[in-house]
């Protein structure tokens, strides 16, 4: 059975490894430490999935204050699930989470942007659970 419940400090590892899941390789003290902020950002929600003990699956939403739709945006900044348990509702059940959580805060929308090409199965899992494109391109330079 999956259990989805907020993410801890503790699972750090487990998200570490389904971050290397996704191709993000890195320094595992500074993804560790960066795990532990988040979890405990106030801005910031972090679930993960369990069965038992194992984290199968996490999703990471932040919120803030937008001028232009006059209220609160919430962005799933990240979700994935362990390839062993993909196509069996973990991520919808992620997802679930993610979106009344934005409506507990009151979010007046929440957006998701594709991370990279070639991953077309999140634009087909998001679109299935009608989320549509908006007129929006994300431009970005690396600090």
């Amino acid at each position: 059975m999956i259990t989805v419940r907020r993410a801890r400090p503790g699972d750090a590892l487990a998200i570490r490894n389904l971050l290397k899941d996704l191709g993000y390789g890195g320094d595992a003290r500074a993804t560790d430490e960066t795990v532990s902020q988040v979890v405990k950002h106030p801005e910031a929600a972090v679930f993960v999935a369990t069965q038992g003990v194992e984290v199968v699956g996490y999703v990471a939403l932040s919120c803030r204050p937008q001028m232009r739709l006059a209220g609160l945006l919430a962005s799933i900044d990240e979700i994935a699930v362990t390839q062993s348990q993909r196509q069996t509702g973990v991520g919808t059940q992620l997802l679930e989470t993610a979106i009344g959580h934005a409506r507990s805060l009151q979010c007046r929308r929440i957006e998701v942007r594709e991370a990279r090409p070639g991953e077309g199965h999140l634009r087909r899992f998001f679109s299935a659970r009608n989320f549509v494109e908006l007129d929006e391109a994300v431009l970005g330079i690396e600090l």
